[in-house]
């Protein structure tokens, strides 16, 4: 089926025959009413519905990340289906970003092999299985082993996820398409949130099982990423691909040319280790992606997400009980996402993540200072006991609009095309072992030194965020993927920066 419509450009009435009666109607509804419009606007529409379907992927490593705070009140309670105690959760959660360590540089190689869809397919079998185990086993043991499977997969998504969306999108929307990972990350654990303290715990894991079948059925009669298919010879499919993202407009030609001259280009070298230091650019890309990973999860969200529901003081909101605060944050999360997903292709990334950090390092000093106040100096504080919620507020919605989404979308958009794979392998590396680190010291550095700790470390991360950022990350805002590469390997000129401004 796949070959037929890559072949026939997906605009055959028979394609859509064949879809149907393999149980995606629903699917072609929406693709066939992409055909009578113009080829801009069946381009966008193309190119979202690929990005959704992709970032189900994503909603699925949401899901991961927001289940434990909904299920640790219940799992350290003595109706816990599986007795645990605070260090048991504090592996729980962290097992799963020490899974994240293993898998992005195998993953890289397969989608180099594979290529970035089916690779994603493939290895959808691991958040299944993970989900499965967690429905019907009780032991400690085997949650870790589940939560560990779900680390590989998070680290598969962030390996592959962003290069596919960077890979499929126009220079004009590829910051907005980018966005999908953060908004739809939000959307997982929002789901986890919402339903976690309504339902058991059996049926909250089955819930979460289900978006893996959904992930197949929405995926599966996506196109694969142009770049990829240029870069293993299948010129003909890339040419259907790109002709079905870009809503059949007959001038594709024009831009697959570019595109094969632009990996001919970057695929001189072979794209290993070595090659990621072998050129300015690859050097300066990897040092920007690596280290905005780092900064990233040292903004806080990591610990914010796992545990909001057991760190903000019980009579936060009076009479609004703590989950349904962390619904709040959620929502904010989740609206605050899609704001930036208007805003970045206009505003460019380096100003969001200015202004992102600048709002995450106020919101995380403040937090510190109440729990320093409140747990190590004993004062009274209970009148501003909404004082760490507000903070947790302002932190969701300053890291949402910037180093959120932008850190993804810079990823995908700033590697050479031959060392794409083992460069987002390492780089996910690097933020699977910030987050391990982060995740477990949490409640380390809370027992040890006092919670403001945490905060403040993480309003560091945030100052350090701004001057990194400042001095080193470029604009990629409406610049195509060669454009990127010649101004990291110092062929752009500032002349162009301004043309490309005045878009």
């Amino acid at each position: 089926m796949q070959n037929y419509i890559y072949n026939n450009c997906m605009n055959d009435d028979s394609v859509y025959e064949i879809l149907s009666s393999s149980g995606y109607s629903s699917i072609v509804s929406i693709m066939y009413l992409t055909t009578t419009l113009p080829h801009s606007t069946k381009a966008l529409l193309r190119q979202y519905l690929a990005s959704t379907a992709a970032t189900i992927a994503v909603i699925m490593t949401g899901n991961a990340m927001g289940w434990p705070s909904p299920t640790l009140p219940l799992l350290l309670s003595s109706r816990s289906p599986v007795p645990m105690n605070t260090d048991d959760t504090s592996w729980m959660i962290s097992l799963m970003y020490f899974g994240n360590l293993f898998s992005p540089i195998p993953c890289g190689y397969m989608m180099d092999k594979w290529g970035r869809k089916f690779t994603l397919l493939y290895l959808n079998i691991l958040p299944l299985t993970s989900w499965l185990l967690i429905l019907f086993t009780r032991t400690t043991y085997m949650i870790f082993v589940a939560r560990f499977l779900s680390g590989l997969w998070l680290g598969i998504v962030y390996t592959v996820v962003p290069i596919y969306l960077g890979e499929i999108a126009e220079p004009r929307i590829r910051g907005s398409l980018s966005t999908f990972f953060a908004i739809m990350t939000y959307v997982g654990v929002l789901f986890e949130y919402i339903v976690g303290p309504y339902v058991s715990y059996s049926a909250l894991a089955a819930a979460s099982a289900g978006f893996c079948i959904l992930f197949v059925v929405l995926f599966l009669p996506m196109p694969e990423s142009p770049y990829f298919l240029i870069k293993v010879g299948k010129i003909e499919k890339a040419r259907a691909s790109l002709f079905w993202l870009r809503g059949d407009d007959p001038k594709v030609d024009e831009e697959l040319t570019r595109i094969q001259n632009a990996v001919r280009q970057q695929m001189t070298n072979k794209g290993t280790i070595k090659d990621l230091f072998a050129t300015k650019g690859n050097r300066k890309a990897f040092f920007i992606v690596g280290v905005l990973s780092i900064l990233q999860r040292l903004s806080g969200i990591g610990a914010m997400i796992a545990y909001t529901s057991i760190t903000l003081p019980k009579d936060a909101l009076g009479s609004i009980g703590r989950d349904e605060c962390v619904i709040i944050l959620g929502i904010v999360w989740v609206f605050s996402t899609i704001l930036s997903s208007f805003i970045v292709d206009k505003i460019g990334r380096k100003v969001l993540l200015v202004v992102s950090s600048i709002g995450c390092g106020v919101s995380t000093f403040l937090a510190g200072l109440w729990f320093l106040m409140n747990d190590n100096l004993k004062m009274d504080v209970s009148a501003y006991s909404w004082g760490p919620f507000a903070c947790f507020i302002l932190h969701g919605f300053s890291y949402s609009i910037g180093l959120n989404a932008i850190v993804t979308t810079i990823k995908g958009e700033v590697f050479s095309a031959n060392i794409k794979g083992v460069a987002s392998a390492l780089t996910t590396l690097m933020l699977a072992i910030a987050s391990t680190f982060l995740n477990k010291s949490y409640q380390m550095f809370a027992d040890y030194a006092g919670m403001f700790l945490n905060y403040w470390l993480y309003a560091t991360g945030c100052v350090l965020a701004i001057i990194f950022t400042l001095t080193y990350v470029i604009e990629t805002k409406g610049k195509t993927l060669q454009e990127i590469q010649d101004k990291l390997n110092g062929n752009w000129h500032k002349e162009k920066d301004l043309q490309v401004s005045k878009l």
